[in-house]
């Protein structure tokens, strides 16, 4: 069973039960023209629905190109995708799996356009026979357009034009788009992404569980977590409702305290690219009207040795979001029978007790000391119910969060200003 908590403890600046009420009234209006589909934005739901609409066809094809890799024995599985299209499958992955899983095949991450990467991972790649997931609704997204342009080009080079198509999958519009139509006349496999999800909340969708089922994580499990989310956030409830609770305290910290920045802070390596999906599911669905929290990511203890000294003592424009795993999937008793190195007061203590007390400590000095407001998010464990959960528990956080701010939390206006600039500049006609 999936173990999820969202602790206000350690938040100084308390929501007043009036303020409270308004925010009630406020929160069972916009559930209810979320309903019946009168925001801007609420046609690109669907990410809601999957939990009890999914195809179960589509899981098992996917489960059987993903056998059919496995029987090819590729080393090397580069995934071609940016933003959304990357985040939110590689925090499935590293929570899940860890930063040092070995199965193959290994997952290379194909993310932007730097062209000493590039060139680096093609001198790797040179000899080898890979599998490429190419992941983009259009097509014609420069980054991922252009690399998989690079690095098809390479596999057909190592693998003859004639088994190329093997070698690939492509997760893109189910009927249309430049990919979709390239794909088609190559014969390479498809898997869809469907028309009302966008790119932030498509990691449930193929654009996610191809790779992850390559990997060998169990997608129902995914889809298990996603679904108790989804029915512990049904209550329009806000004491009932631990995300409705967290999108009213960030309305109220950003437009009542008139604090500017989240910083989400996580305890594990492994845990970094959630944070990262947390990051940009919040920045790219409420940065907008010069309106939204500035959201940032740090990574303890070790940013508490670059970071600490401004987070204890800096300017309070900021609060602070921790996830904690209460039980991780490893651990280790560190045994000290000497004192050579001062360190005889740890003995029989686990690295993750350890952990956990650097934890606490450090909350209680921000809270205490430094008078900084701090949520807490604490899971079970470092696995797929787990990981589906909180995919969807952010997701309808930021979506309450985007409503209350009065903007669309589903689409990204600002992104295209920049792509619309990069196509002028490199000359690019139509």
């Amino acid at each position: 069973m999936v173990m999820f908590n969202f602790k206000i403890d350690n938040i100084n600046d308390r929501i007043s039960n009036k303020s409270m009420k308004r925010y009630q009234t406020l929160i069972s209006s916009l559930v209810n023209k979320i309903n019946l589909k009168l925001l801007d934005g609420s046609d690109m739901m669907g990410w809601l629905d999957l939990v009890d609409s999914y195809d179960s066809r589509e899981i098992i094809q996917m489960r059987n190109k993903a056998n059919e890799w496995k029987k090819m024995q590729m080393k090397y599985v580069l995934v071609i995708g940016i933003g959304g299209s990357y985040v939110g499958v590689r925090a499935a992955i590293d929570m899940c799996c860890g930063l040092f899983n070995e199965v193959a095949p290994k997952i290379i991450w194909m993310h932007n356009m730097s062209s000493t990467y590039v060139v680096s991972l093609t001198q790797k790649l040179a000899h080898e026979k890979f599998g490429i997931i190419v992941i983009s609704k259009s097509g014609t997204t420069l980054e991922p357009a252009i690399t998989f342009r690079i690095f098809r080009e390479l596999l057909q080079k190592n693998v003859g034009i004639s088994k190329l198509h093997k070698y690939i999958v492509a997760i893109t519009d189910k009927n249309k788009g430049t990919l979709h139509d390239f794909a088609k006349h190559r014969h390479i496999t498809t898997f869809g992404i469907p028309d009302d999800i966008g790119g932030r909340f498509s990691t449930l969708t193929p654009v996610g569980m191809f790779a992850i089922i390559l990997k060998g994580l169990d997608p129902l499990m995914i889809l298990k977590g996603a679904k108790q989310a989804v029915k512990d956030a049904s209550n329009e409830e806000i004491s009932e409702n631990s995300a409705f609770t967290y999108a009213c305290y960030r309305h109220y910290f950003s437009t009542i305290k008139h604090f500017q920045i989240e910083n989400f802070i996580v305890y594990d390596p492994s845990l970094q690219f959630v944070g990262e999906m947390w990051r940009q599911i919040f920045a790219e669905s409420e940065g907008k009207e010069y309106k939204g929290l500035f959201p940032t990511l740090s990574l303890f203890t070790t940013d508490l040795h670059s970071m600490g000294q401004y987070l204890q003592q800096g300017k309070r424009i900021f609060f602070e979001t921790s996830l904690i795993v209460k039980k991780p999937k490893k651990d280790l008793v560190v045994k000290v029978t000497d004192n050579v190195d001062k360190l005889k007061y740890l003995n029989n203590k686990s690295l993750d007790f350890i952990n956990k007390k650097a934890f606490e400590g450090t909350i209680s000095a921000h809270t205490k000391i430094g008078k900084v407001n701090n949520f807490v998010l604490e899971i079970g464990t470092n696995d797929e119910y787990h990981f589906g959960y909180l995919f969807m528990w952010f997701a309808i956080a930021v979506t309450m969060s985007g409503y209350l701010l009065k903007i669309n939390p589903f689409n990204q206006p600002g992104v295209e200003q920049y792509k619309s600039n990069m196509f002028k500049l490199l000359g690019k006609k139509h």
